[in-house]
């Protein structure tokens, strides 16, 4: 079980860090953005606003990740399905920067640690269950 909370605490606060993209200048996001070597992001009021949305959204997953670790046996399906949701999301980022021809710097964070917390989150869900199974058998 605490293995299981952990990674819906890692996965919470990871999403959780994204608030700080609905409140950041765009001169703060275009520093950001030549860290990870792009030029310039599109001026572009919906460019602006699908980015801050995108933060929010993100945020509200966050928070959804750390009511599960708080009580994961009390929400049933809903943790194994923040596992696969986190995994789909994983594999979207990896095919559409891969698709998009971004540079892996780019997606690859994003899209291997939304897999790998997924998977996590499923195997030690899985095991959670069985311990518990066990446990009332006994």
């Amino acid at each position: 079980m605490r293995a299981l909370k952990i990674c819906l605490w890692i996965a919470g606060v990871g999403c959780l860090l994204s608030v700080f993209g609905m409140f950041l200048p765009i001169s703060a996001w275009e520093s950001i953005a030549k860290v990870f070597g792009i030029e310039s992001l599109p001026d572009s009021p919906l460019c602006v606003y699908a980015a801050r949305l995108m933060s929010a959204t993100y945020a509200a997953v966050g928070v959804f990740f750390v009511i599960l670790a708080l009580h994961p046996m009390k929400y049933g399906v809903m943790v194994p399905f923040s596992g696969i949701a986190s995994v789909f999301v994983g594999v979207v980022c990896g095919i559409a920067g891969l698709t998009a021809v971004m540079p892996t710097l780019w997606f690859l964070g994003d899209s291997l640690s939304c897999v790998v917390l997924g998977v996590l989150i499923l195997v030690f869900w899985h095991k959670t269950k069985q311990s518990s199974a066990a446990l009332t058998e006994s």
